[in-house]
């Protein structure tokens, strides 16, 4: 019998303890934030608007714009073997810039290069264009790194650093580079932030110097990391 009650009592407090234990909630998962259908509408307005009136705001410019003789500059400009970034690369070059095509596709830089002094040596306009390849991968900080470390070796001068290349990609799953981060934030902002401050020294023995960042109206849509 006293066996007996002594089971019934532990059970009792057993239970009581159980009662008095708050319940934990389950835990609930963290929801991915994503743009809302405002913010999409506003970017692809900021699209529609920059395609159709783009032509119109800048009829008034001259294409090619004329530069001054800018033979006394060394210009850096990443990504500059398609669109902006070489259109940029070849007028500085024939405005008498040293130019440097920091790169990913050295060969296709070099291709370019030789089409260029091809056309110039045709036209009778002066001396070969002082145009060089070094290559630069922004998905890879080390690439940055080693491009930076090579040419702040030469002890020369940087006066203008064009941080043009850039990326975006819409509709598809997230990328991440070998260094963590979405490519995005890499090549668009981590990658020419640190390419610019490990080019200091030979930005401010090019002193005044200046750094350009090229963006884009894509930027409206903004990313979700």
């Amino acid at each position: 019998m006293a066996t007996t009650s002594s089971s019934s009592s532990s059970s009792s407090e057993d239970e009581a303890k159980r009662k008095r234990k708050p319940k934990q909630k389950p835990k609930q998962k963290k929801k991915k934030e994503a743009l809302g259908w405002i913010e999409w509408l506003r970017g692809w307005l900021n699209v529609i608007y920059e395609m159709l009136f783009q032509r119109i705001s800048a009829s008034h410019l001259h294409n090619p714009m004329p530069l001054p003789p800018v033979n006394d500059l060394t210009c850096i400009v990443t990504g500059s073997t398609s669109g902006i970034g070489r259109e940029i690369a070849r007028q500085l070059a024939e405005a008498g810039a040293h130019v440097v095509m920091a790169v990913r596709n050295t060969k296709a830089a070099q291709e370019l290069i030789q089409n260029w002094q091809n056309q110039w040596s045709q036209s009778g306009l002066g001396l070969p264009l002082n145009v060089e390849v070094m290559e630069l991968d922004l998905l890879s900080l080390d690439s940055v790194a080693r491009f930076a470390q090579a040419w702040n070796a030469r002890l020369g001068p940087v006066h203008v650093l064009i941080n043009n290349a850039g990326i975006f990609s819409i509709g598809e799953p997230q990328k991440f580079s070998k260094d963590g981060y979405e490519e995005h934030m890499q090549v668009n902002h981590l990658a020419p932030a640190l390419l610019s401050i490990l080019l200091l020294p030979s930005l401010i023995r090019g002193s005044p110097s200046r750094i350009i960042n090229v963006n884009s109206i894509l930027s409206s849509f903004g990313i979700s990391c």
